[in-house]
């Protein structure tokens, strides 16, 4: 059987933007590092030092396209392209095929 997964509550007083951009300002971070870490690994003394900066340039790469799409969450969260959370939905009433 899987497990349920459980989710920790959001600070208070933060709204969903606000964390998600911290947590991109914490991506960004992250990928400047790996850049750096690819330079020098690239002219490295390091017979594998090359392939280690390929390592790290597609780290780099990975965090860039997860900023990237959390840049597109929040403007779709702003557009309101997002319900209420599964939660907060109505319940009761007729639901799909009740023929209401």
């Amino acid at each position: 059987m899987a497990e349920k997964e459980t989710y920790e509550a959001l600070p208070a007083g933060r709204s969903l933007e606000e964390l998600i951009e911290a947590e991109r300002a914490n991506l960004m971070q992250v990928q400047g590092m790996a850049r750096c870490l690819y330079d020098v690994l690239l002219y490295s003394d390091d017979d594998d030092g090359t392939m280690h900066a390929d390592v790290a340039k597609v780290i780099a790469r990975l965090i860039a396209e997860s900023v990237d799409a959390l840049e597109k969450i929040v403007r779709r969260f702003k557009a309101g392209e997002f319900g209420p959370p599964p939660s907060k939905a109505a319940s009761g009433g007729a639901g799909p095929g009740d023929g209401a």
